[in-house]
């Protein structure tokens, strides 16, 4: 058999409206000087593409505003993704063999922009657990559990930890959970300190993986 030595080919304009997509996705809304200064294009050039952009539905802005914002197509293709993949129902089942196992509410965050979005949340069976607020959109600072496993760049990393750092009595432990080889967000969980222990976060570490492989979520 003949290897198949022919180059992969890449449309560039494909390419860099779709990474003006996931700017714009990233930062929540955004301004076409700040677009364009991200892409590292000339003004006109992107000017062109969040036109072409706007006209298909995959952004918006609303009238007289400056400000660029995701459309109803990206929308679209998010929930289209979402039926089509399972992922829904993976992560719920996820959290909910971590909850059965730990019973320490569990939660899957996507990072968007600056903030961090609850895409799932398992409450714990306890009396005594975290609930979380109705706003589904949180702000957590850089030493948080979850802001440090989204951002750690060493490639033996595991999980970050939270000790009573950003509330007192409160614990938090954080994982990536990569999806074929992207880092699609951030499996947490949190329960009071005298309970969530160090020891019991390097178990909900090693009942993690397993639970990943169990339901066919490890590539």
């Amino acid at each position: 058999m003949k290897e198949n030595t022919e180059e992969k080919k890449y449309i560039q304009s494909v390419e860099r409206a779709l990474g003006i997509l996931c700017y714009v996705a990233d930062h929540g809304g955004a301004r076409l000087g700040e677009i364009s200064e991200s892409a590292g294009l000339k003004t006109s050039t992107t000017f062109g593409l969040l036109q072409t952009l706007e006209h298909c539905g995959y952004l918006s802005r609303g009238r007289g505003d400056m400000e660029y914002n995701l459309g109803l197509a990206s929308l679209k293709l998010g929930l289209c993704y979402n039926r089509s993949s399972g992922m829904a129902e993976k992560i719920h089942a996820l959290l909910t063999e971590l909850v059965k196992e730990i019973d320490e509410t569990a939660y899957f965050e996507i990072r968007i922009g600056e903030r961090y979005y609850y895409y799932d949340v398992v409450l714990s069976t306890q009396p005594l657990k975290v609930v979380p607020d109705e706003d589904q959109f949180i702000n957590l600072p850089e030493h948080s559990a979850v802001t440090k496993a989204y951002t750690s760049t060493d490639p033996a990393f595991r999980y970050a930890v939270d000790l009573e750092g950003v509330q007192e009595g409160l614990n938090c432990f954080a994982a990536p959970f990569y999806y074929s080889g992207t880092l699609l967000g951030c499996v947490a969980l949190s329960g009071p300190s005298y309970r969530f222990t160090a020891a019991k976060m390097e178990h909900t570490w090693h009942f993690y993986q397993t639970t990943l492989k169990k339901l066919g979520l490890t590539f």
